[in-house]
């Protein structure tokens, strides 16, 4: 699926993100009612925004 996250794909951040929200929705902590990509390749964008800032 294509989306405006494709640099982070497969990227450690990415990737360790992914499993991350697989457990939530395993435990039912959470209900994803957004396309996996694009949470978390948003979370990716805004944690190296903030890095990129700091």
């Amino acid at each position: 699926m294509k989306h405006p996250y494709q640099e982070f794909v497969d990227t450690a951040l990415w990737n360790n993100l992914w499993e991350t929200f697989d457990e939530l929705v395993e435990n039912q902590d959470i209900e994803e009612m957004t396309s996996r990509e694009y949470i978390v390749g948003y979370l990716c964008l805004k944690l190296q925004q903030k890095e990129t800032n700091e």
